[in-house]
């Protein structure tokens, strides 16, 4: 699974690690990134452990700022020391001045990047490091300062302090994987509904066959279809039949299939709700850790 690889891969040294990667970067350049030296610290880490360490020759890395709007810096395939370079330029150049803290603006801009990159058989690692205080201007859709701020692929991120920002590694095809496993899900229930429907036209041609005369099923001798007899009785049970089986080929459907589309949504709730309480509990209890810091 993509966030268990990532989970595998971001430890090891670059000396380990043979097979390429895309590297998406997104870093916080607001002003409150230049409060009790985040960002100085933050830069540190780039170049220590993600140029240093993580990157290796092969690599391609593109790499973002934000604040009330995101900007692309740099793009390059890792091939030489000059290279390495130009990333710790770059990265340096950046200058924590900017006004407001538009995440959900980084969310959408990386989650458009990875799209542009497009799929090519290489892991992909979504680094956004920031201190999370999020203060998008009015023109934005994230507008406001919310006490936090909830996003679909900040739910099942990775999440490491360092001081005062956070190293987040996103998980951005939670939705695509949503998206496939409904599908997938209702695939499965058409089959099922599909292979009802043969069973029942298969029992409906053989109840069929007893009707027929002189060897011919579901025909009279006279060439009539079997519904239709001179016997009266035949006739009138013919229309409750058909009732009967249009009952059971309704679009009703089968108790296991809805037994698991509840488990599945319950377990979907409980999943949110669990994260929703952690991430609020880490939000209180990090006062009290900087109250503790600062004594």
């Amino acid at each position: 699974m993509f966030t268990l690889l990532l989970f595998l891969l971001l430890p090891i040294h670059a000396g380990e690690r043979t097979i390429p990667i895309d590297v998406f970067l997104m870093i916080d350049k607001s002003l409150s990134m230049a409060e009790s030296d985040k960002y100085d610290s933050m830069d540190k880490w780039i170049q220590s452990q993600l140029i240093d360490q993580i990157l290796i020759d092969g690599d391609w890395i593109t790499i973002y700022q934000f604040y009330g709007k995101a900007d692309h810096l740099l793009s390059l395939t890792v091939e030489t020391a000059s290279d390495r370079v130009k990333i710790t330029d770059t990265i340096r150049r950046i200058n924590p001045d900017g006004q407001y803290t538009d995440i959900g603006l980084a969310l959408d801009t990386i989650k458009l990047a990875l799209d542009k990159r497009g799929t090519n058989g290489r892991l992909k690692i979504l680094l956004l490091l920031t201190d999370l205080q999020q203060e998008a201007p009015w023109t934005s859709r994230y507008a406001g300062s919310p006490e936090s701020f909830d996003s679909p692929y900040l739910a099942e991120a990775r999440v490491i302090q360092h001081d005062a920002w956070y190293e987040i590694t996103l998980d951005m095809d939670i939705q695509d994987r949503v998206v496939k496993t409904s599908k997938e899900l209702f695939s499965t229930i058409e089959k099922t509904q599909g292979t009802e429907k043969d069973l029942s036209t298969a029992d409906d041609l053989t109840a069929a066959e007893p009707a027929g005369t002189n060897g011919t099923a579901g025909k009279t001798g006279s060439g009539t279809t079997a519904g239709v007899s001179g016997d009266s009785s035949d006739s009138n049970s013919a229309p409750r039949d058909g009732n009967s089986e249009a009952t059971k080929n309704g679009s009703t459907l089968p108790l296991p299939v809805i037994l698991v589309i509840l488990f599945a949504i319950i377990s979907a709730c409980v999943t949110a709700v669990l994260v929703i309480l952690n991430n609020r509990k880490k939000k209180k209890e990090q006062p009290e850790e900087d109250l503790a810091k600062l004594r």
